[in-house]
């Protein structure tokens, strides 16, 4: 068994910039990935417990919820890029639109499903659009894109 020391520890240290990358990619990927995640239960876990409005605004919150549960679950286990943000803000903005375009086709919106809707969509939206500038910000900080350039496939 090792004893570590002070020294030993201050040697296996990071550099700040390192750990600062790492704050940033955890922020990005569970802390904002969870509250996405608890958003996209809350759509299709609310509507299945209160069993109350019309069938059509709960199907639709079902599937975005279910899609939004896969993407977001997938993010968090594996870590979020572009695409999963773009994903969860599409997602957000449906919802936020859905009641519109569903009373626009005769279907059911009940008061209730409108305001768990745009909430819900809202608090999507804001968090792929945070979600979206943490990853921009770390990825100037690290220079990963500033530097990278498409080589030719046939070499030269």
């Amino acid at each position: 068994m090792s004893v570590y020391h002070h020294q030993q520890m201050q040697q296996q240290a990071l550099p700040r910039a390192d750990a600062q990358h790492i704050l940033r990619r955890g922020f990005h990927d569970q802390i904002l990935g969870l509250l996405m995640f608890i958003a996209a239960t809350a759509l299709w876990v609310v509507p299945m417990a209160t069993q109350s409005g019309p069938k059509d605004a709960q199907v639709n919150e079902v599937v975005v919820g279910t899609l939004l549960t896969l993407v977001v679950g997938r993010r968090l286990y594996l870590g979020g890029g572009v695409r999963s943000d773009a994903v969860v803000g599409l997602c957000g903005l449906w919802m936020i639109v859905s009641p519109f375009v569903l009373g626009l086709q005769k279907a059911a919106v009940d008061k209730a499903s409108f305001i768990l809707d745009v909430a819900v969509g809202s608090v999507l939206v804001l968090l792929s659009a945070i979600s979206l500038l943490v990853l921009r910000a770390d990825r100037r900080a690290t220079g990963e894109g500033a530097g990278r350039r498409r080589e030719p496939v046939g070499g030269s």
